[in-house]
């Protein structure tokens, strides 16, 4: 059997549903070569008839007797198993169908255990490094799993997630350059890392279409941020939701209808494509038939103040 191959570093003295608590033999927490060295953060495992438990070392303390420091202990916390473990066969799985006993062996991982137990079965994948556990094992992402899920990359300050989350967005538009990828960036931290294949969107050369503003923020770009005119800004609130009526008419191919009802379902906030060219015919129409000079110079001014804009 490959088990009896593997280094022996102690035995199961208790089991719990989720972890065990084992002995070590003398040194192997603190001396001899880094597979035997059993240390917090370390996957080891416990042999059993059926498979290969793998844990990870989450506490190494050492028991009293008669107030000196006796043997070691360790409490493993189990992640899964290595199935058919020595054979061509052998895979991982998380989860324990068949929980150690006391008694049972704890063993060091060889290099092909941690490569196994890291293995991405089947999808597209990229390479984004080693395992710190062992570094001769490459670390792979399966990333269309990765991105038809939620994920999240956490860690300290100055850690290096920033430069995880380059890399990966990097290795993947390797993989599919025809990919199109949103990147929220608030603190200007990736402006620089993908070259041209990024568009870098900034206050600076954002564009945006006159009818994505509400209400607010399209008087405020009319009027060049200063308080509006009020008779003006009814003209607005009355003629940009029929503007929007007659755009969406057109695109359905119906007849344009002037009338106020034109308007019923839209608002001067109702989030539709309308055209500015539109807006300003509008008032043009009304201008035509107003006969009250000074009702006719209040649309007179929004139109210029409209076309100045550019």
């Amino acid at each position: 059997m490959q088990n009896q191959a593997l280094a022996e570093l102690g035995h199961v003295i208790s089991v719990s549903g989720s972890r065990a608590k084992v002995t070590l033999q003398g040194g192997s927490a603190s001396a001899g070569h880094d597979e035997s060295r059993v240390t917090i953060g370390k996957l080891i495992a416990v042999a059993t008839p059926a498979s290969l438990v793998v844990g990870v070392v989450s506490l190494v303390s050492a028991q009293q007797a008669d107030g000196r420091a006796g043997e070691l202990a360790a409490d493993i916390d189990f992640l899964g198993e290595i199935m058919h473990h020595g054979s061509p066969e052998a895979y991982f799985q998380r989860g324990v169908t068949e929980y150690p006993a006391i008694g049972d062996r704890l063993v060091a991982l060889h290099t092909g255990d941690i490569g196994l137990i890291h293995h991405v079965g089947s999808g597209e994948t990229i390479n984004v490094g080693r395992l710190q556990l062992d570094a001769s094992v490459p670390a792979y992402i399966n990333f269309d799993e990765l991105l038809q899920k939620h994920f999240a990359i956490l860690g300290t300050t100055g850690v290096g997630k920033s430069s995880s989350v380059a890399l990966i967005l990097r290795e993947i538009l390797q993989k599919k350059s025809n990919l199109r990828i949103f990147l929220m960036d608030p603190h200007n931290e990736y402006g620089h890392c993908f070259g041209p294949l990024a568009r870098v969107v900034s206050p600076k050369n954002l564009k945006l279409p006159f009818w994505l503003f509400n209400f607010e923020e399209i008087v405020d770009v009319f009027f060049r941020a200063r308080p509006g005119v009020e008779e003006e800004s009814e003209i607005l609130s009355e003629l940009i939701p029929l503007a929007k009526a007659r755009y969406a008419a057109a695109a359905r191919g119906e007849r344009v209808m002037l009338r106020k009802a034109a308007g019923a379902g839209y608002t001067a906030d109702t989030p539709v494509p309308y055209r500015i060219s539109d807006l300003v015919e509008l008032m043009n129409d009304r201008m035509g038939k107003l006969e009250n000079r000074s009702s006719w110079m209040k649309y007179h001014r929004l139109i210029t103040r409209i076309e100045t804009l550019g």
